[in-house]
This record gives C-alpha cells, sequence and structure tokens, in this order.
C-alpha cells in the first residue's frame, strides 16, 4: 500500500511539501503541486487525515454509499442497515453519488481518508473492476448491494433477481400475457443484467422486448414514449424499479388513456400499503429491510473479525416468489374510442430532433384540444423555399435570421396583441429568446429553440494530474477549460496527436464548416473575441482589420488540430467525434447538449465538462413558429402556441430534447440535476449575440443567406492560402455591392 513518502520520493518533494499540498494549510508552487497529484495519481494513493489519530484512539465510522436520494427501494435497504449499525455503537455517514461515477469516487475516497472502519455502497461503477481492485487492496472491509463488481471476490448482498422475472414471466402467460415487456438499467449494472438474461431466456424476441433506460424516471419516460409512439403497445410490462414505472406511466397518460390497456408490473420494496404511491400498478415485495440489515451484519463479521475472512454472499428472494401474486386474466383490447374533432392544423417544421419530440406530444395536443396536427418536415437547405411557396400549411418553423425577410414578404402573421394581452404566457417565455421573435417592436412569433454554444470538455482530461503535468511542462501554464480563443488553439494542440503522441485523445476538437450557417458562427464569436468588427458606423462592411485578420488567423491555425478539415465536417460530425472519445473539447450549441450527455453515460460515464466560450462570445442560436397569414385557422393555431407553453409539455420537451425556450424547466430542481448544462444557460444568455444581418432602417431586408455565402467563399479562399488581406478586401466590396442593389446605399457610396 503506498505512503506518503511513496507519493514525496516519486514527485521528488518533501515529505512536508506533499502534506502541505494535501492539507492547503501553506502555499505549494504550482508546479510542486501538479508533481505531488501526478505521483498520486500514478500510486492510486489516498491520503488518511486520521492516520496520525489511529494510535489514540479507533474510528467508530461507517460509510454507506447510495445512488439517489429519491429511490424508495434504497431508502428501505438504508433504513435496514442503520438498525443494526446504530445497535452495536456505531455512526453511519450516508453519502449518495446520483448515478455520477465521478460523485462515488470522490465520497468512497472520502470515507475512506476519514478512517471509516467499513463501507456498504450500491454502486453505478460496479463494472469498475480495476478502480475496486486498487480500494480492496486497502483491506478496508466492504459490502456491495444490488450490483456486484464482475470477476472480483467480494462480500455482496441482493435479490434473486433472475428468480422474479421467471416468476414474473410465467405468471403472466398462466393468465394469457403474450405480448410483454421488460423495462430495466443499464446491462453492465448486475442487477440489471441478471433480470435481462431471465427474461431472454423466457421469451422469444417476438413475443418480448427489452428497453434499456438509465433508470431515472426521465429516462425511462423518453424510452417508453418512444416505443408507445412506435405503436408497440404491449400487454404487460415488467420494470425493474419505481423509478423506472413513474416514467412508464406518465408517458402512458400523455399518449392518451393507455392505462386500462396496459398492464405493469413494478419492482417494489415490502411495505403494508405499495398502492399508496403508484396507482393502476401491481408490486413486488423485496426485502428491502432485511436486504440493508442482512449486508450490515455481513459488514461487521468483517470489522470485528481479527483476521480477514472468505467473502460472503447474501441472496434474499423477493417475496412474491413464496407468497404468490394476483395478477388479472388478459382482456383484449377493445376497439379504439375515437376522441373528438374539433378540426386539424398542418404544420411546415425543420426536421430535427426536436421536431421528432413535437410530433410525439401533438397526440397529448388531440387528447387536450381535439385538434389533430400534420407535421411535415424539411431540410434545413430546402425549407425556406418551401415557406415562400406553401399554402397549405397553417404555421411555420424557421430560423431566426429570416423573420425580418419572412415579415416584409408578407408570410407571417402579426400575432403581438395574442403574446402580450396574457401576462402569464407571456412570462412563461424566456425574455431573450422571446425578443428574437420581433419585427420593429411586433411580434411576429413564438420561440420554439432557443440558446447559445457552450463550451463541452472532457473533465477526466482536464483534472488529470499528469496531463496537467505533461501540460505544463510543454506550455509553462496551467491546464483548464480555455478562456481566450489563443488558449483554445494551444489547448487544442496539446490532444491532438500529431503535436503531442502521448495524447489520450486523438485531436484537440472539431470544426463544422461545410456549409455557410454552420461556419460562419466559428468565424463571427472569433471575430467579437479579438475585439473586431463587421460593419462601421456608417453601416459599411469593414472586415479588413488587424483584429479581424488574428480572427481568421486563429481559425485557419484551429484546422491543424481538428479531426478533420473544416469543409468536409458538419455538425452532426463534431458532436459524434466528442461523446465517442475522438476529441477533447467541443463548441456547440445547446440543442446538442441532451445528445451529448445520453452518450456520454453510455460510453465515457461522468466526464463531461461545460462552461461558457472563450471570450465569453457565443453567437445565439433560435428557431420560431410562424402563423402563416393566409391561414384561415389562426384561432387554432394561436390554442397551438398557448398550449406549446404549458408547464408539462415543457417539462416534456426538455425531457425528449434536452431544450425549451420556457422559464418552467430552467425552474425545476430534478431537471437542473438531470441536465446541468442548463444552470448556465441564462448567464449564457447575457452573452450571447445574434448573427450578423443587414440593419439599415426601412431598407428592404437582404435574403438572410446572401451576407453568409460571401464570407463562406472568401474564407474558402484563406484555406486554400490565398491572401488573406485580398479576400477580407473582397468580402467588403461584394457585400457593399449587394447591399447598394437592396437600397442600402445611394449609388457607390
Amino acid at each position: 500500500m503506498p505512503t506518503i513518502k511513496d507519493v514525496a520520493a516519486l514527485a521528488g518533494v518533501s515529505i512536508a511539501t506533499v502534506s502541505c499540498a494535501l492539507s492547503g494549510k501553506k502555499n505549494v508552487s504550482h508546479v510542486s503541486r501538479v508533481k505531488v497529484m501526478a505521483a498520486i495519481e500514478e500510486l492510486g494513493f489516498i491520503p488518511n487525515e486520521s492516520a496520525r489519530k489511529l494510535r489514540f484512539r479507533t474510528s467508530r465510522d461507517v460509510g454507506v454509499l447510495l445512488t439517489s436520494i429519491d429511490d424508495l427501494y434504497h431508502s428501505e435497504i438504508f433504513k435496514g442497515i442503520t438498525s443494526v449499525i446504530q445497535a452495536h455503537n456505531l455512526s453511519v455517514n450516508i453519502g449518495f453519488s446520483n448515478n455520477l461515477p465521478q460523485t462515488e469516487i470522490e465520497t468512497v475516497h472520502d470515507f475512506i481518508s476519514r478512517n471509516f472502519v467499513g463501507i456498504i455502497l450500491i454502486s453505478c461503477i460496479a463494472d469498475n473492476v480495476k478502480y475496486f481492485e486498487t480500494i480492496l487492496s486497502r483491506g478496508i472491509p466492504m459490502v456491495f448491494i444490488d450490483r456486484r463488481p464482475p470477476e472480483l471476490d467480494v462480500n455482496f448482498a441482493g435479490i434473486s433477481n433472475g428468480k422474479t422475472i421467471t416468476f414474473l414471466v410465467e405468471k403472466l402467460r398462466e393468465r394469457g400475457y403474450r405480448n410483454i415487456s421488460l423495462f430495466c438499467g443499464n446491462p453492465r449494472i448486475s442487477s440489471e443484467s441478471e433480470c435481462a438474461a431471465a427474461f431472454k431466456e423466457l421469451l422469444p424476441a417476438e413475443e418480448g422486448s427489452i428497453y434499456y433506460t438509465n433508470m431515472s424516471k426521465e429516462d425511462a419516460f423518453r424510452t417508453s414514449l418512444m416505443a408507445f409512439y412506435q405503436d408497440h403497445k404491449p400487454d404487460a410490462i415488467i420494470a425493474t424499479s419505481e423509478n423506472i414505472t413513474h416514467g412508464i406511466l406518465e408517458s402512458a397518460s400523455v399518449l392518451g388513456n393507455l392505462l386500462q390497456e396496459l398492464r405493469i408490473i413494478s419492482f417494489s420494496e415490502e411495505t403494508w400499503i405499495n398502492n399508496r404511491y403508484l396507482p393502476q400498478t401491481i408490486h413486488t415485495s423485496r426485502p428491502a429491510f432485511t436486504l440493508g440489515a442482512g449486508a450490515a451484519r455481513l459488514l461487521l463479521e468483517n470489522i470485528n473479525s481479527p483476521e480477514p475472512l472468505e467473502k460472503k454472499t447474501l441472496l434474499l428472494d423477493d417475496n412474491i416468489i413464496h407468497t404468490g401474486m394476483d395478477i388479472p386474466l388478459f382482456k383484449p383490447r377493445k376497439n379504439k374510442t375515437e376522441t373528438r374533432d374539433a378540426g386539424e392544423l398542418n404544420i411546415l417544421m425543420l426536421d430535427n430532433s426536436l421536431t421528432d419530440a413535437l410530433r410525439i406530444l401533438v397526440r397529448k395536443f388531440k387528447n387536450d384540444y381535439g385538434i389533430t396536427i400534420h407535421i411535415d418536415m424539411e431540410k434545413q437547405d430546402k425549407l425556406p423555399d418551401k415557406i415562400i411557396k406553401s399554402d397549405r400549411h397553417d404555421i411555420f418553423m424557421f430560423d431566426i435570421p429570416w423573420l425580418n425577410y419572412l415579415v416584409q414578404n408578407g408570410c407571417l402573421e402579426d400575432i403581438s396583441d395574442f403574446i402580450t394581452g396574457d401576462r402569464n404566457f407571456y412570462n412563461s417565455i424566456i425574455k431573450e429568446n422571446l425578443s428574437a421573435s420581433m419585427y420593429r417592436d411586433r411580434y411576429y412569433s413564438v420561440p420554439y429553440i432557443g440558446g447559445a454554444q457552450i463550451l463541452f470538455y472532457r473533465t477526466d482530461l482536464f483534472e488529470n494530474p499528469l496531463i496537467c503535468k505533461d501540460y505544463f511542462s510543454m506550455t509553462g501554464t496551467k491546464l483548464r477549460p480555455p478562456r481566450t480563443w489563443q488558449e483554445f488553439n494551444s489547448v487544442a494542440r496539446f490532444f491532438t496527436r500529431n503535436y503531442n503522441p502521448h495524447s489520450p485523445v486523438e485531436f484537440g476538437t472539431s470544426c463544422p464548416g461545410n456549409t455557410a450557417e454552420e461556419l460562419c458562427p466559428c468565424i463571427y464569436n472569433r471575430i467579437w473575441g479579438f475585439g473586431g468588427t463587421f460593419f462601421n458606423g456608417e453601416n459599411h462592411p469593414q472586415f479588413d482589420t488587424a483584429n479581424n485578420r488574428r480572427a481568421f488567423e486563429n481559425l485557419i491555425d484551429l484546422q491543424r488540430y481538428t479531426s478533420s478539415p473544416l469543409f468536409e465536417t458538419g455538425l452532426n460530425d463534431t458532436v459524434r467525434d466528442f461523446y465517442q472519445g475522438k476529441t477533447a473539447m467541443l463548441i456547440t450549441f445547446t440543442v446538442f447538449a441532451s445528445t451529448i450527455m445520453e452518450a456520454i453515460h453510455q460510453d465515457i460515464s461522468g466526464k463531461l465538462g461545460f462552461t461558457f466560450v472563450p471570450g465569453k462570445t457565443p453567437i445565439s442560436i433560435g428557431w420560431n413558429l410562424g402563423i402563416n397569414v393566409f391561414s384561415p385557422k389562426k384561432e387554432r393555431a394561436l390554442s397551438f402556441f398557448k398550449w406549446l407553453y404549458q408547464k408539462d409539455v415543457n417539462y416534456y420537451l426538455t425531457i425528449l430534447g434536452g431544450q425549451s425556450t420556457s422559464v418552467y424547466p430552467y425552474e425545476n430542481n430534478e431537471l437542473l440535476k438531470l441536465y446541468p448544462w442548463m444552470q448556465i444557460t441564462m448567464d449564457n444568455f447575457k452573452y450571447a449575440r445574434k448573427r450578423i444581418t443587414s440593419h439599415k432602417k426601412n431598407s428592404i431586408i437582404i435574403p438572410w443567406n446572401r451576407i453568409e455565402d460571401i464570407i463562406y467563399a472568401n474564407t474558402r479562399r484563406m484555406f486554400e492560402q490565398q491572401d488573406m488581406g485580398g479576400c477580407l478586401e473582397d468580402i467588403n466590396s461584394e457585400i457593399t455591392e449587394l447591399m447598394t442593389v437592396y437600397g442600402h446605399f445611394r449609388g457607390n457610396n
């Protein structure tokens, strides 16, 4: 077992320096601190703050680590643990990982450093064999509950979940159910893999489907909603936790009254009043209290033994296996009763994931208002022309820069009175998003997607002492999420294997550039970050400036550290490169945050950080919904807008896509915990700027893409090593000519 002396020897510093670096009582130079932390990482050393006190007293503390404070099953387990531990004159210290691996690691290290006599845990990283090998080598008594690390000899207490699944499936089949689904957690968790294995053994694929979740009610809601929407409506569902059951029940209510046709069986804990919190659900009866008490007694045996004991396994059966369960006979579905018909609406929308989310939720709108929604989707490059020419759509979805042009061309209805007439409705919309719905102080749309760029980065890389040490050796500065664009390139270079063979990832970052709409935001935020400008005080283009040159030089330099050439890379490519672990950093829009978080949890779980873009110069993004001025169904369309900003609908939109332009999700603690990047969204709005457009009052609006096409074409020339000054001058002259054509200047002024 490594000691503080070993750390000092490896770091090349004194024991006193190591002690000061750990305690923070005295200042230690950054160089020495990096060396100490690198040595700790390499040796797997865990500092013990109570070591000097061991000769005087024996610790009486036991650490208990659970995944969530909200899980009733875990609460009952904890009650069983405390009933035994406290009866033996020991103190219980509880921690919660919230299913975040880094939080679990930090909590376990804290338990060890405080010299706790033993640890009981329900781990969210039980499959991390290497980590637990290191922890177990310290000889601290530990008992794992419910989730067993594979291939390791450990003390374990759990429920025989495979037997429970076998019992339930056989009972359901006896009662006539044939189409059965299992909703469970990540199969890397032993309790969940045991359930999935037993289910697969009993049911062929055509009779049984398995859906995996992260065991939160939000993810279960999203997963089950997609399953039900795709017309996969099982006769019965088995859910391996009550959190999962909550999500399933909510999705069933959103899509209509499916509960009358659906039999749900939820894993639950033993209690005398199960139906108090999950009505219309059949419950199992796991002896959670007994399980916790048994785990505590197993820990005490190991604590009190002078010699290491053989590892033991305690497996308990769900009580239903011995007491039975009353499952009603299967009844074939009745013919569906038609809901009231109050007409229909046709909506033209962008083909993206948030449109997919709305396509699912409009079933709820039909249930609430009786209005049927038909959604047509179109790719971004074809959407503008379709909006201009459409005579069948009542509502359009459009990019914010298109607003002025669409209003000037008589496409959108003025809805100012509707928006300002109801203060509750008005106040439910994020004001920064709402301001982007205005043209000349009148409202012509409501925001549907709104946000700005943020910086995502791999915290496991940026906080790794060995990597920090290498970065300091190479640059003489501390590794941190970059705060300037120069620093961004420096960090990107460090994480690019062509320039640093020891980099843990292939590339520093990736940058989209295969269209003008994707590349121009990367140009704008660098120009702003370097203090550059686009137009002078007289509204003339002003691209050929020293600050703008520095911005373009920074972007051109960045290509050496990207996963692929900018002009061959799309937004989706950059997101995929990041969550697959190919890059260390990514600047992208918040609409992609949910996708990143979900993938990160599957591949590099718990290693996601986020902050403001360098220079705090993000560009805002937004897609609005407006009413076709020629639509005869304006009142229905306004009813749809009102429904769209209901609190529950915005919770659903956030869960399905991590995105909402309503204030409600940003005030909900559960969602903020689930989607932590939302915590900086409001602050990010303070710095966000809009895409550049011509802005002379009373002039004809230049089509939204014309200016960006000029910037994009000349930027490509710069990347082809053509003279930068000449390219910038060409941008000036071409935009000037365009603005003259549209009446922004008289003659050649």
